[in-house]
């Protein structure tokens, strides 16, 4: 049987049409390339290059085993990387867009300095996967908890408060809340029911309860709030950079908690590998 080696090395040489490239490409010197040649044209018993001092060319024969040998090499490079992507550390994470953006990227490489060797792939979807049957370790999860078949763990209870760009509380008493009947409420449309929430909190009224400037997602509505378009409520821990910084400012209004949370939730079905036991213990510190 002829030598993989010496087989990879001709299909190289076919392939790239110069036995220096070749060699540089199998590691080897261009001399170390042309023995395997002779090797190989040995085990086959057939002239598969020609030596005519313009280096190593096909000959009739080598153009028909480079034919037949094809795409051989490649498929089999692409199976052996394939193979080691799997026996990496690998951990599929699904969550929500808000809780990814917001909160769980900005601390990954946090996690990352503790598990170097976990290699994270991260999904963010407003769909419930399944633990069972798709192909994630863990998933973050917003809601009440009773979810059944999995494992659950809260990270943290919802709450909202507003919040608003600095200059908008300029020429106001920041003290009062009734202060907003002259702003703009910013809502994100798949929380349209967050600022009725608050405002029956608070005991206020609104024109734009149910109107006012609508954004796709809880992460532009805060992008919108830093550019003064109006006012948001949203729960802390999602502005809390924002904050810091002084883009937003939070005043001592009302806060609403919610029955609703973020939690940690993996199927009891799969072995619990380390690292997603050690996300998860990383998420409940973090937190």
């Amino acid at each position: 049987m002829a030598s993989l080696r010496a087989l990879h090395a001709f299909s190289l040489l076919a392939r790239h049409g110069r036995a220096a490239l070749a060699a540089e490409k199998l590691g080897v010197s261009p001399s170390a390339l042309s023995h395997l040649m002779r090797k190989l044209e040995s085990e086959l018993g057939a002239t598969l290059v020609n030596r005519d001092g313009r280096g190593l060319t096909l000959t009739e024969e080598g153009q028909r085993l480079a034919l037949s040998l094809g795409d051989a090499f490649d498929r089999i490079g692409e199976a052996v990387d394939s193979f080691k992507r799997r026996g990496r550390t690998e951990l599929r994470i699904s969550t929500v867009s808000t809780f990814a953006t917001r909160w769980l990227i900005p601390r990954l490489p946090d996690f990352q300095a503790g598990q170097p060797d976990v290699e994270l792939l991260l999904s963010a979807s407003t769909r419930m996967v399944d633990l069972d049957r798709e192909n994630y370790d863990c998933a973050i999860r917003l809601g009440t908890g009773n979810w059944p078949g999995v494992e659950s763990r809260l990270l943290w209870q919802e709450h909202l408060a507003v919040a608003l760009a600095p200059g908008l509380l300029k020429e106001t008493a920041p003290a009062d809340p009734a202060v907003l009947s002259k702003l703009r409420l910013l809502h994100s449309a798949s929380r349209r029911g967050d600022w009725i929430r608050w405002l029956e909190h608070a005991g206020l009224e609104h024109p734009d309860t149910t109107s006012g400037t609508v954004l796709q997602s809880r992460d532009l509505a805060i992008q919108a709030a830093i550019a003064g378009m109006g006012a948001i409520v949203i729960d802390r821990r999602f502005v809390s950079q924002e904050l810091e910084a002084g883009h937003l400012v939070m005043p001592d209004w009302a806060v609403v908690e919610l029955d609703t949370g973020y939690w940690f939730v993996r199927s009891p079905t799969r072995t619990l590998t380390r690292p997603v036991a050690a996300f998860r213990d990383w998420l409940q510190t973090a937190v």
